[in-house]
């Protein structure tokens, strides 16, 4: 039986009985950290989940607060660490067994109930680094952050004296001379700026062999020369000697009790174990398994500083530090200017399912400074505000331009986000979906991505693919861009430049006005609003939000699309109210003198309302999109219109603001009709649309490119799956000859994709990439075709010339494309499939 939506019947009582809605709504008690509502989801305790994708693979689910969604097919218990599916069936030890995470346990949360929210000096600085440069940026993070939330300031690599090359700085007993008054001052008077000191370091590294001796703790061979020179150190601890832990205890001690730090960012971690690894039976004393030795320092660092002070893993994803870490990096480091950002992206979508569920995750900093456009700015800050992964920023913070500072601001703190879905996710999926129950409403906060850098391009945002009631009317607003877009059925078209991101707030219309955003946060509404209610026979609504102190603060709202309503007064307290109504909304903003709780009123009443009698649009044209979908485009009107309904068959399927939409989903062997009127802001449309009737197979080219498609699933088994690029990020090239067009990808891989019987053959050449480290991948290609093998590869070793595919993959409804290792490990497997072709 399909799960009813949540405010399906408050949607209907509404309509049917307006005159018995009330609303009054109470927020409780805050424990007083900027971030928490008060309505934060009990922990641990059974959350709702995917295990999977849904029909739409392009959804990215998150949620916030005590949410239900008909999307959510199961139930996680974190303390049984069990998945219980709406059919009944279970998945024992969900995250130890299935997703492979052997030190699984619940995030503790008592006491970091939200992810760290401040700045890191490493991304502006690097190790050019000096104690006058953080106070600066210290001082002004305090003035300008600290009361949106963002209290910890990290000092990171370049502290530590004995040079600045690798190899040479990896020593913790001494202070470089840029920092003259010493680390402890300096962690004091950021303490006195209201701060939360932090600081990095490799501990397991060492490059002094003074202290080396003096300690007896590392891998050193009888005449004490280095067993392990790594990027960590000229030395690396011995785990297996006692000495070791005697020394991460008194150099801890040290940072933490002696100095005064807080916050712990332990680096190279991942480098640590494989070390401890493959040179096991080197160490002193080779006992139990190189991962629990490796635990045990992890462990007595966290004995040393205590449960108070917080400690994060970095770089990769250390999951061996799982249970004593409060967070980790999840991946590499970040650069300017986009392609750190796809670094970021790649580190959420693979390992998001363990926010806040087993410790916060760290995809790494949050840049916005020039060279980054300012789109570019806001699709990072969405990347963290959207999903409540700890958030730092790394620029020089005193020479950042308002409007990039206003970013930060926006997504300052880091809130009680958590995933849905609980799976890592291979593909950049472009829809993040937050649903939010907050104060007795359900609302969502949808990010749309365009991660490509150099083109445009447009999505379908759907309300059923969001779990939205059938039927329903939607408020749209655009965070970003501080505008109200209407109140649409079905869905919209969403045009999005090169590398941005449009985010909407979405509130299901009532009969009444609602309050649809607040400019506060990313969130609209959750860090600032602590009260509302609403009296529909006196049409006042009231509230009560928590203001700092000269931001400029903006309620939006809006009502029923044929309502003729405007705000007529307003009052805030302590604030001269300003009040703008547009069509169909409004806005009341005020500037507080003080950082305070503060109440606010507005009232409602008639209005004379403006409507322009839409137009008939014309010149509609469509040309192929995927294989299962249309790009239309028209002429855009000369005369007014609040946008255009676009019909396949006679139903309504989504809004656009601009003369171009795209729909998808559509049988591409039938004949349909697709229809376009113009629409004006009350629902009003065009009374003869503009029609097409098209079969999107007559559409396709003879021959249809395969990286031109988008796929149902694209994984890699090491790095991310490249278009005309090899795994490496090189170009295409197996043996001596160079491909234009393909894939790059690593076994263990898979590609699956919807060819929907459209096809006659498939063509491809397959091999090993050239740029396969020493030249030793050995991989297996093999194509299926509705889950039987249409062809092998054979085994395919590096240096050998391509191998070519051509099948018959007629009627085949879904092909696979597979990479297998062969039979020697993955290493080097760098895997090609260039030139690939669907022909008709």
């Amino acid at each position: 039986m399909k799960k009813k939506p949540i405010n399906t019947f408050l949607y209907l009582s509404l309509f049917i009985f307006p005159f018995l809605f009330f609303l009054s709504c109470q927020k409780a008690k805050s424990p007083g950290v900027i971030g928490l509502s008060g309505e934060e989801a009990a922990w641990p305790a059974p959350i709702p989940c995917r295990v999977e994708d849904g029909d739409n693979q392009d959804l990215f689910l998150l949620s916030l607060g005590k949410i239900t969604t008909p999307l959510a097919k199961a139930t996680y218990d974190p303390v049984q660490d069990r998945v219980t599916l709406d059919d009944g069936s279970v998945i024992e030890g969900y995250f130890r067994e299935k997703l492979k995470i052997k030190y699984f346990s619940p995030i503790e949360k008592n006491l970091f109930p939200l992810p760290p929210s401040g700045w890191c000096s490493w991304y502006y600085y690097y190790r050019e680094i000096n104690e006058a440069e953080i106070l600066k940026n210290a001082r002004w993070l305090a003035e300008n952050l600290k009361e949106y939330g963002a209290i910890y300031c990290q000092v990171d690599d370049g502290w530590q004296g004995r040079g600045s090359e690798k190899g040479n700085y990896r020593d913790w007993s001494t202070v470089d001379p840029r920092f003259p008054a010493g680390m402890a001052a300096l962690a004091k008077k950021l303490r006195e700026f209201g701060l939360k000191p932090g600081i990095w370091l490799a501990p397991h590294g060492q490059s002094n062999p003074e202290v080396v001796k003096k300690w007896g703790a590392f891998l050193v061979d009888e005449n004490g020369e280095s067993l392990s020179r790594t990027w960590e150190g000229d030395y690396l601890l011995d785990p297996s000697r006692p000495e070791a832990l005697n020394y991460l205890a008194d150099l801890f001690r040290t940072l933490s009790e002696d100095w005064g730090y807080e916050y712990f960012k332990i680096d190279g971690q991942p480098i640590v174990v494989r070390e401890y690894r493959n040179k096991f039976s080197l160490m002193k004393n080779p006992t139990g398994e190189a991962e629990e030795l490796y635990r045990q320092t992890i462990k007595t660092i966290r004995e040393t500083i205590g449960p108070s002070k917080y400690l994060l893993g970095c770089w990769g994803i250390p999951l061996e530090g799982l249970g004593y870490m409060n967070g980790s990096r999840t991946g590499g480091d970040v650069v300017i200017p986009w392609e750190g950002f796809l670094v970021a992206l790649q580190a959420t979508m693979r390992y998001y399912f363990l926010h806040n569920i087993a410790w916060y995750c760290d995809p790494d900093v949050m840049l916005v400074r020039y060279p980054l456009t300012i789109d570019m700015a806001r699709a990072w800050a969405t990347l963290q505000g959207l999903t409540g992964q700890a958030l730092m920023a790394s620029d020089c913070l005193y020479d950042l331009p308002e409007e990039r500072v206003e970013i930060l601001k926006r997504v300052f703190p880091a809130v009680d986000i958590r995933p849905v879905d609980l799976f890592p996710v291979e593909q950049n999926k472009r829809i993040w979906d937050l649903k939010i129950h907050h104060l007795g409403r359900d609302y969502d906060v949808v990010g749309c991505f365009n991660f490509e850098s150099s083109e445009s391009s447009g999505l379908e945002l759907k309300w059923s693919d969001i779990g939205l009631p059938e039927g329903a009317l939607v408020h749209v607003f655009d965070f970003w861009n501080g505008e109200y877009l209407g109140c649409w059925e079905k869905g919209i078209y969403v045009p999005l430049d090169p590398a941005s991101v449009r985010v909407f707030a979405l509130h299901v219309a009532t009969a009444e006005p609602q309050l649809i955003s607040t400019s506060r946060h990313i969130t609209q509404g959750w860090v600032d609003l602590h009260s509302l209610s609403y009296d529909s026979a006196k049409k006042k609504m009231k509230g009560k939000s928590q203001v700092i102190a000269h931001d400029p603060y903006e309620l939006r709202f809006a009502w029923p699309r044929q309502a003729k309503l405007q705000i007529v007064r307003a009052k805030a307290a302590g604030a001269q109210v300003h009040i703008k109504n547009f069509q169909n909304w409004g806005t009341v903003s005020f500037i507080p003198q003080k950082s305070r709780e503060t109440s606010w009123e507005i009232e409602f009443g008639p209005a004379e309302v403006y409507s322009f009698p839409p137009r008939s649009p014309s010149r509609l044209q469509a040309e192929p999109l995927g294989l299962d979908g249309l790009r239309l485009r028209w002429a855009p009107l000369y005369y007014l219109c609040a946008g255009y309904l676009i019909s396949v068959d006679n139903n309504p399927v989504l809004y656009t603001p601009v003369p171009e939409a795209q729909v998808t989903s559509i049988d591409p062997h039938q004949e349909h009709s697709v229809s376009v009127q113009s629409v004006w802001w009350d629902g009003a449309s065009s009374p003869e649309p503009a029609t097409i009737k098209v079969r999107p197979s007559s559409l396709l080219p003879s021959e249809i490119f395969l990286e031109t498609l988008r796929p149902k699933k694209m994984t890699s088994g090491w790095g991310r799956v490249r278009i005309n690029r090899s795994v490496s990020g090189a170009e295409l090239k197996i043996g001596n000859r160079s491909y234009p067009r393909g894939i790059g990808t690593h076994a263990p891989s898979e590609i699956i994709l919807p060819i929907l019987g459209l096809f006659r053959w498939f063509e491809a050449e397959v091999g090993v990439d050239a740029a396969s480290p020493r030249q030793r991948g050995s991989v297996e290609f093999i194509v299926w075709g509705d889950g039987r093998i249409l062809g092998r590869s054979g085994l395919v070793k590096a240096n050998m010339p391509a191998r070519r595919f051509r099948l018959d993959i007629s009627r085949i409804q879904e092909l696979r494309l597979e990479v297998t290792d062969g039979g020697d490990g993955i290493e080097s497997d760098h895997a090609d499939w260039v030139m690939p072709r669907l022909i008709r």
